[in-house]
């Protein structure tokens, strides 16, 4: 299971390097610092997704490229992925999130309209909805960031405003800036503001060697994403023929 062994990485960093935080009652959160020396190891001597999705096609003018979720293979828009690039992008520069790593977000969930679900995705099988999804233009991620931050100290240091509140970002593929959404007045956060219905999910992992980079703040942060964890199944022998159309 990747996820777990990439937090559990991470988390023997942060044990090595600050054992005062380990000695409190909450070990689920970190401060701000041990996180960004959580993210240095990560970037470096971290884990890669197992399944990273190779997207080298899309840079060589190609419309698709040959995905992959729970060992099927599809042919999955490379303007899905240049989309959630810029919503990567997005978020990194206004604040919402700092680092593609477990301990402040490295996942989004797949929505849309309730509407557009019950008519268009309600009635397909299972092993369509993915394929499907990653076309439509109602489609967003929901992203979570923050989610390790300590919360006593979220909202202390000088350009922590908005990563320390822990938003929660919605992400547009039609071209529309993210929005962050406002938190509701008994602290929780509306996730959910237009009645969107989950359906799928991403992955994402900073890595020298990722896939995928872009330039941000004067920094390149070079990351893989994924549709599948660890306990994906194997790609079997009947994709060949999937993943030599979208080459």
């Amino acid at each position: 299971m990747l996820k777990l062994r990439s937090f559990i990485s991470v988390a023997f960093v942060l044990a090595a390097s600050f054992g005062q935080s380990f000695a409190k009652d909450d070990r689920w959160y970190f401060t701000a610092n041990e996180i960004a020396n959580a993210y240095c190891y990560q970037q470096q001597f971290g884990a890669r997704l197992r399944t990273p999705l190779e997207t080298q096609t899309c840079f060589q003018g190609k419309k698709d490229f040959a995905a992959s979720y729970q060992g099927r293979r599809f042919v999955a828009p490379c303007r899905f992925v240049g989309e959630t690039i810029r919503q990567l992008r997005e978020l990194l520069e206004s604040g919402a999130a700092k680092y593609l790593f477990p301990l402040d977000v490295d996942s989004a969930d797949l929505a849309v309209p309730a509407d557009v679900y019950a008519s268009r995705y309600k009635q397909l099988p299972r092993e369509e909805i993915l394929p499907a999804l990653l076309r439509e233009p109602t489609l967003v991620a929901i992203y979570q960031t923050a989610v390790h931050l300590n919360p006593e100290v979220s909202n202390k240091g000088s350009g922590m405003s908005v990563w320390g509140k822990k938003p929660t970002v919605v992400g547009f593929y039609d071209g529309r800036p993210n929005q962050i959404l406002s938190p509701r007045s008994d602290g929780g956060v509306d996730y959910e503001p237009e009645g969107l219905v989950r359906l799928g999910s991403f992955t994402m992992m900073v890595h020298f060697l990722g896939e995928l980079a872009f330039v941000t703040n004067e920094t390149v942060v070079t990351f893989d994403l994924s549709f599948d964890n660890d306990r994906a199944a194997a790609p079997t022998a009947d994709v060949v023929a999937v993943s030599a159309a979208a080459r």
